[in-house]
């Protein structure tokens, strides 16, 4: 579930439709707004306009590199001098430059001199591609409105805030973008996050309907907006902003925003305005200054050296000792025993009537004799033995993705050991370790429990503990023979004869069960796509939601089309032997999105005459919508929360539905209370949507729950047995339950 909840915490879509949650626009004098954390203001297709009005906003030119031409050598020196090995010959080689040295400082300096240089020169060979990367960057190339109806080609470096972009398909985005427009009439597009979040299912925004119609270059001739919004910050799943365009105020969300370093997808071309350039942009926010990192065996090489300093430092002390005691006896009756000792005519190195001072004297001297002691040579060969690591790395055709045809890269190579060293391994289970591809596969509707297929889990609990599945699969209490293997429809593996073909109309609850069908159709953010032959498609934030809409469509109730103020329901007649369809518009009225906190979603739609009610469809984690029942709306629950445990137990994904119907005044009431909370544009404008949506999403009746199942990877139950067998701990971060995360743990 923990991916689920971030997706959905993504899935900003209640500002989807805010071409009715709008006001006058504020008379105020945008210059001087300056709340705190709040205080951007951007002046669409009018660049220069920010600067008159004292704004200050950074370049769209990015640099990750560590060094610079004037921190180089002083950077780099310190860091190489951070090793206790280098500094101790740092500090021998300038004693070597006194009498005291036992040889020339040549063989002492020129060791070190090379080995700092090399070691150098292979930091800024390093620090060169990350150079030679920021300005293949900086240099591409994306079109700008030049004030004119005409877009021009421009390199990224010169992207100023409030200039109109023009992104096309499969382009990077070069900056933090307002979503204006894009070749679908709706204003939706694809963006790609892997670059971002490492998701590689695409994600669905969509333009403001004010701003969607904006379809041709000559459209942003006289294009003038202001856009209101929060200060840069990193995080990539929240934004608050708003919009002033043609006398009115438009709320923005994270629905609207395109960040820099995702790409565009499956979209011809979309218009975007800039509000966030360069460092000021979210992925440059997360992004750190290149850290000096050392490896856990660099770190150990210097406790070893410290050892050997330390026995070094002893040696020479207990020398400098023995030779202070000696030579002060060495004096008598005023002239020296071993006169030969003193090779010149010093008093210093060995003058019996100063022996403290010549026992010190000493011990400088054994110490610079004795360095050798700690080979000069370390650091250099582990670094020489690092970069043919990366070499070897970079070459290795075991590492090589044919299907993306991308090879391995080594950006740095100070910490290739430590991929020898991994002894826990923290990883997600959602994509990770399962597919990622959902199939809704069980559900419990007024009480009873449909689908007879097995899960991955059921197979592995039956084999753990010796029992043979047979051809009677037990469901809903009844024992049924398998229904007959029908083609297999991605993301719909649900197999009951009670309720599939239209047979559920002779169920005793049928009325439950067309809501609950209905319900799945609609509360949702899918975006279908109809081809010539009138077959739809759909295209999800998460696959939870392709599996439901899929779901609902193999049992008759078709989710066929989608604007900003409507959605169709195509629904198959249960009576009639074949396809007889009657569609069905609902007047879209709200979206109120997920949230981690509030773990639920709801939409608000107006059913379409005669019976023209206004219904709010919800479906969420149990721990919150139970709690959300009214009190004839728990017919159902005893059975549902026990069906629940039993989808847990066998390692299924479970959401519970409900709704309830709203009287006109009601949703009045609440309208008025969330377009004000929308169109606030303060920092807690989250907090106050929140409240408006938690005041609605009450007194529901319970409809059911649905399970669906996310299959493990091929090769993941053998690779996790061959890193137990290294090892190697394995945690598995899930948002599941924990009776469901340790079935699926056992079935690994």
């Amino acid at each position: 579930m923990a991916r689920v909840r971030r997706r959905l915490e993504k899935l900003k879509l209640s500002t989807l439709y805010s071409f009715a949650l709008c006001a006058k626009g504020s008379t105020e004098d945008h210059s001087k707004i300056g709340t705190a954390g709040f205080s951007r203001v951007v002046y669409v297709n009018d660049p220069d306009r920010h600067e008159e009005e004292g704004f200050r906003y950074p370049r769209n030119e990015v640099s990750t590199t560590k060094y610079s031409l004037v921190t180089f050598v002083p950077k780099s020196l310190f860091e190489q001098f951070r090793r206790v090995a280098n500094f101790y010959f740092l500090v021998s080689g300038i004693l070597t430059l006194t009498p005291l040295a036992p040889y020339s400082a040549v063989s002492a300096l020129l060791p070190l001199s090379v080995v700092i240089t090399a070691t150098m020169l292979k930091e800024g060979v390093e620090d060169w591609r990350r150079k030679q990367q920021d300005i293949e960057l900086n240099n591409r190339i994306v079109k700008v409105h030049r004030g004119n109806g005409s877009f021009e080609e421009t390199k990224w470096k010169y992207i100023k805030i409030g200039d109109v972009i023009k992104v096309e398909k499969d382009n990077f985005f070069p900056a933090d973008l307002i979503l204006l427009s894009s070749n679908y009439p709706d204003g939706i597009c694809y963006v790609e996050t892997m670059n971002l979040d490492g998701e590689t299912n695409l994600k669905i925004k969509q333009a403001l309907e004010v701003t969607s119609d904006l379809q041709e270059d000559g459209d942003f001739t006289n294009l003038r907006q202001i856009i209101k919004c929060e200060d840069p910050n990193a995080n990539l799943y929240s934004f608050v902003g708003t919009m002033d365009y043609k006398g009115m105020r438009h709320p923005l969300s994270p629905q609207q925003l395109l960040l820099r370093d995702s790409k565009l997808r499956n979209t011809d071309y979309i218009y975007g305005a800039v509000i966030f350039t360069g460092h000021d942009t979210k992925v440059m926010q997360n992004a750190t200054e290149p850290p000096s990192k050392r490896s856990k065996i660099e770190k150990k090489m210097d406790y070893i050296i410290y050892l050997l300093l330390c026995s070094l430092l002893g040696i020479a002390l207990l020398g400098s000792v023995f030779f202070g005691i000696w030579t002060k006896a060495d004096l008598r009756n005023g002239e020296l025993k071993r006169w030969y000792l003193r090779p010149d005519d010093s008093t210093v190195f060995y003058d019996p009537k100063r022996a403290p001072l010549a026992s010190f004297c000493h011990l400088l001297t054994a110490l610079m004799l004795y360095n050798y002691f700690i080979p000069i040579s370390l650091y250099i060969s582990i670094e020489m033995v690092k970069i043919l690591q990366a070499v070897f790395i970079n070459q290795d055709i075991d590492m090589y993705d044919e299907e993306s045809d991308k090879p391995t890269h080594a950006r740095t190579s100070n910490l290739n050991e430590e991929l020898g060293q991994v002894d826990t391994i923290l990883s997600d289970k959602t994509g990770t370790l399962t597919c990622n591809m959902m199939e809704f596969i069980k559900c419990s509707i007024a009480g009873t429990a449909y689908g007879q297929s097995v899960t991955e889990v059921e197979k592995a609990m039956a084999l753990r503990k010796g029992v043979p599945l047979g051809d009677e699969i037990e469901a809903g209490g009844h024992k049924e023979k398998q229904i007959e293997e029908s083609p297999h429809v991605k993301g719909f593996n649900l197999k009951d004869p009670r309720i599939m073909d239209g047979n559920w109309i002779h169920e005793p609850n049928k009325d439950v069960i067309r809501d609950f069908f209905r319900l799945l159709a609609i509360c949702h953010t899918c975006i279908p796509e109809v081809d010539e032959t009138d077959k739809v498609s759909y295209e999800a934030e998460s696959p939870d939601e392709a599996a439901f809409v899929i779901a609902a469509r193999e049992l008759g109730f078709e989710f066929y089309k989608r604007t900003q103020t409507s959605i169709v329901i195509r629904e198959r007649d249960p009576n009639q032997n074949v396809a007889d369809y009657q569609y069905r518009k609902y007047e879209l009225l709200n979206v109120l999105e997920f949230s981690s906190s509030r773990r639920r979603m709801s939409v608000i739609v107006k059913e379409p005459e005669p019976e023209g009610r206004i219904l709010l469809f919800s479906k969420g984690a149990d721990s919150v919508m139970f709690t959300r029942l009214a009190p004839d709306g728990r017919k159902f629950e005893e059975e549902t929360k026990r069906h629940i445990n039993e989808y847990s137990d066998s390692g299924l994904r479970t959401l519970v539905l409900a709704y309830r119907v709203l009287d006109e005044k009601e949703y009045e009431n609440f309208a008025e209370k969330f377009r004000t909370a929308k169109i606030s544009g303060s920092a807690d404008r989250d907090e106050q949507i929140g409240e408006a949506a938690d005041s609605i999403e009450r007194d529901l009746i319970l409809l059911g729950a649905t399970a669906v199942e996310d299959k493990l990877q091929k090769g993941v139950p053998e690779c996790i047995d061959k890193l137990a067998q290294a090892g190697i701990k394995i945690w598995v971060l899930t948002g599941d339950k924990m009776e469901t995360a340790i079935n699926i743990g056992i079935c690994m």
